[in-house]
């Protein structure tokens, strides 16, 4: 993951301290193109996939997902960011409660590092 969008994708420090290094485990191996795929058709355009934007009427292929930095931005209406933040604004959730859903879906609970 670029060095840049680590930071930027690193949660609320609480939730950081709970789940330690299993968090960035866990952030390293979501997939954004498999992610946004079951919620928006992408079609190849050079290094890029483009496809509708499911957070505005959309009319065009505005939405533009860059499988190397593993990251995402709408042209139409701004938003941008990793996996977290997708699925941030597709569930309307906050950034801990996305985490902490991934978390449990990721590890054993007997495994969880508190």
């Amino acid at each position: 993951m670029h060095k840049s969008f680590s930071k930027m994708l690193l949660p609320k420090k609480s939730v950081f301290s709970m789940f330690g290094h299993q968090f960035l485990m866990m952030t390293d191996k979501l997939n954004l193109v498999e992610i946004v795929s079951k919620h928006v058709l992408l079609q190849q355009s050079r290094k890029a996939l483009k496809g509708r934007c499911p957070f505005h009427k959309d009319e065009t292929t505005s939405l533009m997902v860059i499988p190397a930095s593993n990251v995402f931005k709408c042209f139409g209406c701004g938003v941008e960011g990793g996996p977290i933040e997708f699925l941030m604004h597709l569930e309307g959730k906050s950034r801990n409660e996305i985490v902490g859903k991934l978390a449990q879906k990721s590890f054993p609970k007997e495994k969880m590092a508190y």
